[in-house]
């Protein structure tokens, strides 16, 4: 069951990536550049992607 849970959701550095990208477009979105937050979200994704690559 643990492996499947770990497959689901990975680790604590994933999670950590996924959920301050989602923080990242929220605070985007209640600013006054919210057309912005649909760039903003997968430039996260792929920021948080490159770091997870490295570690």
């Amino acid at each position: 069951m643990q492996g499947f849970i770990k497959t689901l959701f990975g680790d604590k550095r994933t999670l950590a990536v996924a959920g301050g990208s989602m923080l990242v477009a929220l605070a985007v979105l209640h600013s006054p550049v919210a057309a912005w937050a649909g760039l903003v979200f997968p430039a996260c994704l792929l920021a948080g992607a490159a770091y997870l690559a490295r570690h």
